[in-house]
């Protein structure tokens, strides 16, 4: 829940979050559109995309604001999807955004790139574990249900399992700490079998 600060607590969100969605590819603008229905509204970073990204926000009726630091001041839940080799400075953005905004603690943070576990902790380390949810997505980007599934762990994954509930992503929750589900990942793929 959002408190006078802008500050998310460990476990709950409010009954209708704002989230942000950095940035709309093909699954965060499939992801933004599944919230909608959960979200007060599903806003995302318009500064240096392209019009490819900005389309397909437009068509998910994803609400543009100028940039990440508007993002972060006006949202409760950040989830990044962002290619890999920019999750690191993409985290960095945002824990300076919410420091430049005030705010005691960053918006809850979606870790949803595909990294290695070690990538996750750091990115806990920089914004608070407590902030931090480990999101992973074992299928493609979808619209309809049964497709795609989101493994979850960090303190906040019950909150974020919420959001999905009812959309074409089905979460599920696999442990209490950031790289646990990118680790679940990892040894499901590379399980014989």
């Amino acid at each position: 829940m959002s408190d006078e600060d802008g500050a998310v607590s460990e476990q709950s969100l409010p009954p209708r979050p704002i989230v942000g969605v950095l940035h709309p590819g093909k699954m965060g603008a499939a992801v933004g559109s599944a919230l909608k229905p959960a979200a007060s509204a599903v806003i995302w970073a318009a500064a240096g995309r392209s019009v490819r990204t900005s389309k397909r926000a437009e068509i998910s009726d994803l609400v543009g604001v100028p940039d990440t630091d508007e993002v972060v001041r006006r949202a409760d839940v950040v989830i990044a999807l962002c290619p890999p080799e920019a999750a690191r400075d993409l985290a960095g953005a945002v824990a300076a955004a919410a420091a430049a905004a005030g705010r005691a603690l960053p918006p809850l943070y979606v870790e949803a790139n595909t990294v290695p576990v070690e990538t996750v902790r750091e990115i806990a380390a920089l914004l608070g574990p407590e902030n931090v949810v480990d999101a992973v997505f074992t299928g493609p980007p979808t619209y309809e249900e049964g497709r795609t599934e989101i493994l979850l762990s960090g303190a906040a994954a019950a909150a974020v399992a919420a959001l999905f509930a009812g959309s074409p992503f089905a979460p599920r929750i696999v442990g209490a700490a950031p790289g646990d589900a990118t680790l679940v990942r990892s040894s499901e793929v590379t399980s014989p079998g």
